[in-house]
């Protein structure tokens, strides 16, 4: 999933838990968007500047054993209820990249020493053609974008984020309540 769709998913699923259930009222959705896209904010780059020859563009940031340690750190820390509405959008990350497809990178290190083997993104021009390519050959990829542009949609009209006021007020605050 590309970085828009994981941040879509994410505010409107988070948006849905307020709405619905009355959870994470206090939730930032700008944490919460931050939360979403950060293991391709880390891997990313990492495969594309530092990893060139892993031939692969998800990394530790898509490992369970990261996704775990952090949430055993959350709770050790005291702050698994504060911070569990980020450790989902996180974690999400996996679910929306269908991790359990690329167990390689998922289980790593337990199946081994490499991540899953993609193709070459060790430069800015290989990792753009390599989605370019990922997009060719897989358009229904490109179904869960335009679902994400729809939960987006939902979102802005269920916030009424057009008023100038009501989207400056969340753009400020990240929340709809009263800070």
């Amino acid at each position: 999933m590309l970085p828009p769709g994981h941040i879509e998913f994410t505010w409107a699923t988070l948006n849905l838990l307020q709405r619905q259930f009355g959870l994470f009222e206090e939730a930032d959705y700008r944490l919460a968007a931050l939360a979403a896209v950060l293991p391709d904010l880390i891997d990313k780059p990492l495969a594309t500047f530092v990893l060139t020859d892993a031939e692969a563009a998800l990394l530790y940031t898509h490992t369970a054993l990261l996704h775990g340690g952090v949430w055993l750190t959350a709770a050790a820390a005291g702050q698994l209820e504060r911070s569990l509405p980020y450790l989902l959008a996180f974690s999400g990350h996996l679910l929306a990249d269908r991790m359990w497809r690329f167990r390689q990178t998922l289980l790593w290190p337990l199946r081994g020493r490499h991540f899953h083997r993609w193709k070459h993104v060790g430069s800015p021009q290989a990792f753009v053609q390599a989605y370019a390519d990922i997009i060719r050959s897989k358009p229904f990829l490109l179904t869960f974008e335009a679902i994400g542009g729809l939960l987006l949609a939902w979102f802005i009209l269920d916030r009424e984020l057009w008023q100038r006021e009501n989207l400056a007020a969340f753009v400020k605050n990240g929340t709809f309540g009263d800070r």
